[in-house]
């Protein structure tokens, strides 16, 4: 499994623009083969700030994701708006499990 973790700084006068397409492939990347998990949020702390989150079953399926004309075009627009900073990480995930928190 793999995932992605992803921080996208934005210019102010952008962020909502950036938030309103990215709307658009939410339920179609649902939808792909391979796909476990995909959500895009704003920080609640800085309303310029974008987290993305995913998690892919193979390395074959994120890269049919990013040839996807949904993601083709989402990341045309991208190059339309000013990105202040970017952070993405992929982590190779060799186990994963539910988080069990310690009994106070």
């Amino acid at each position: 499994m793999l995932a992605i973790s992803a921080k996208i700084e934005l210019a102010p006068k952008d962020a909502a623009a950036y938030v309103a397409a990215a709307q658009k492939i939410i339920a179609l990347t649902h939808e792909e083969p391979g796909c476990l998990r995909y959500a895009i949020a704003v920080d609640v702390n800085d309303a310029n700030v974008i987290w993305i989150s995913e998690q892919w079953e193979s390395e074959d399926a994120l890269m049919a994701h990013l040839a996807m004309p949904h993601i083709v075009e989402f990341m045309a627009f991208c190059g339309t708006v000013e990105i202040t900073g970017m952070d993405v990480v992929k982590y190779d995930v060799s186990a994963a499990g539910p988080l069990v928190l310690p009994e106070s």
